[in-house]
């Protein structure tokens, strides 16, 4: 893979700028409704625009709550490479575990649409491709994450800077390694011209969509919980992907 899917990019890296919904029994940041909104640019051209929202949803009869991350293609670029992605976790508010991930893609010619269903009960996971029929069936642990709640899981996290953090995660129907290079404090520009102190971030893995293979990638957060991504940029030997938050939410200014 030598250049990262715009809507993959975005929904496994913008999570991490969540924070817990309103719930009963859980304190709240993000209000539910607030949505947060990116620009995603290919070099110096914006090519996208992503919006990260959670919703309060009713899930087999349980409280629940829907982490979306939807990407599409602006006007531009609609007329050569249209880009309409969803992807969606439905996770419980409390533990903040997923019940059931779905990734449906639409790029260019390409096209996905996989549901990923949990079963903690029994410790497996089931997937299926609603385009193929093809299903698959495999173990899991007791807090094994995709890749949306992952990222939201953390929101809390105390990064340091000099150490690598190590993480595993469920991502093309497997279990993977990922680790976490905290690289050091630096300043970024948001849209709306604000600075803010962030801490860069370097992440490294070996599956298809979240980090490339052939290139490098580099993740800014807010300095301080409640993590927000503010930057995003991804390095391959054909291009320079980017990724920039409009503005920060009210909550987090």
């Amino acid at each position: 893979m030598s250049v990262p899917r715009p809507g993959l990019l975005a929904s496994a890296l913008l999570a991490v700028s969540l924070h817990p919904v309103t719930f009963a029994g859980q304190e709240g940041i993000l209000p539910v409704g607030q949505q947060l909104r990116f620009r995603i640019y290919w070099g110096i051209i914006p090519v996208a625009e992503t919006r990260v929202s959670v919703e309060r949803v009713d899930y087999e009869g349980c409280e629940a709550a829907a982490i979306r991350v939807k990407t599409r293609s602006n006007a531009v670029v609609e007329k050569i490479y249209p880009v309409d992605d969803l992807i969606e976790s439905i996770v419980d508010p409390r533990s903040l575990l997923p019940w059931r991930f779905t990734k449906k893609l639409s790029e260019g010619r390409y096209r996905c649409h996989e549901v990923t269903e949990f079963d903690r009960g029994r410790g497996r996971a089931r997937w299926r491709s609603l385009l193929s029929g093809r299903t698959k069936e495999y173990p899991i642990e007791h807090d094994t994450r995709d890749l949306v709640s992952f990222m939201f899981s953390l929101r809390a996290a105390r990064f340091v800077p000099g150490r690598r953090y190590h993480y595993q995660v469920m991502a093309d129907e497997k279990i993977y390694d990922l680790w976490v290079k905290v690289l050091r404090r630096e300043e970024v520009r948001l849209l709306d011209g604000t600075r803010i102190e962030c801490l860069r971030l370097e992440p490294e893995a070996a599956f298809q969509g979240l980090f490339v293979r052939k290139g490098k990638m580099w993740i800014w957060v807010t300095a301080k919980p409640p993590l927000v991504v503010a930057r995003v940029v991804a390095r391959v030997p054909v291009a320079s992907v980017k990724m920039i938050l409009e503005r920060l939410p009210p909550d987090t200014e």
